[in-house]
């Protein structure tokens, strides 16, 4: 560990590397690496100290959150301060998009109506389930379910509503996402990259820190050799190229890169 810091001295020095890169984005799932995983999604908020590093972090680097959740409910929970872009619905969305994100066609439209439907179907009766309604997905969440109810009602959704033609399925943590459209973080990083590039000096490195296995796809976007930092956040396997235990230790992380790039 490096002294004084929390954090491995290997991860203390791809940041130095990173932070020296010129023009970079730092990009952050919310539930899980900026705010502590709390029963009720809608009462999460990021931990005092991870909003002081991202306002100090933000005045000199591209900065943004890339959630599953829907856009309008990131903004709220995460609070985040001016600048800091927001990348929802699994990368269908974005805070830099006119819209916030492409439109549905009508098949798409009556296809996500028959999703919240039959989940709503598995939720009834299901104490501590229940389904959230985002633009172009529907969610359901197994949180607060006892965990063979949890287990069942998953599978049930997965091989039932998850296996509809032009359906996109994601399988996250106590949560099943099914989609009307393609989803995916990767691609919403990848979008978000392409897109900051356009409108000046290109993002030369991106470094990405994510907890639930929905990230995995954004750190196979990703390429550690080519300067960019993958830090996985929690237990679990991953594919990222560094490790730190949770939201706390995201915020040293975070202080630590700001005070390197205001150098």
């Amino acid at each position: 560990m490096s002294a004084g810091s929390g954090l491995p001295q290997e991860l203390v020095a791809a940041l130095e590397a990173f932070a020296a890169r010129g023009r970079v984005l730092v990009a952050l799932d919310f539930d899980g690496v900026l705010a502590p995983i709390v029963d009720d999604p809608s009462a999460a908020r990021a931990l005092p100290a991870a909003s002081a590093a991202l306002a100090r972090l933000v005045t000199t680097t591209d900065v943004a959150l890339v959630s599953g959740r829907a856009l309008d409910d990131l903004r709220a929970c995460a609070q985040p301060p001016a600048g800091v872009v927001l990348v929802g619905g699994h990368g269908t969305q974005s805070s830099l998009d006119d819209a916030g994100g492409a439109a549905l066609t009508p098949a798409q439209q009556d296809l996500l109506a028959r999703l919240v439907e039959e989940l709503d179907a598995l939720a009834a009766g299901r104490e501590g389930v229940h389904v959230e309604r985002k633009p172009m997905s529907a969610v359901l969440h197994t949180r607060r379910a006892a965990r063979d109810v949890a287990a069942e009602v998953t599978e049930l959704a997965l091989a039932g509503p998850g296996a509809l033609p032009g359906v996109h399925a994601l399988r996250g943590k106590e949560v099943v996402e099914l989609g009307a459209v393609e989803l995916g973080k990767g691609a919403g990083l990848r979008r978000l990259r392409e897109q900051l590039s356009a409108q000046g000096p290109g993002v030369a490195a991106v470094l990405f820190a994510g907890d639930d296995v929905t990230d995995e796809d954004a750190f196979a976007v990703l390429s550690p050799a080519d300067g960019d930092v993958t830090v996985k956040v929690g237990g679990g396997e991953s594919t990222a190229a560094w490790r730190v235990g949770s939201p706390q230790d995201v915020a040293v992380l975070l202080e630590r890169l700001a005070g390197l790039r205001e150098r």
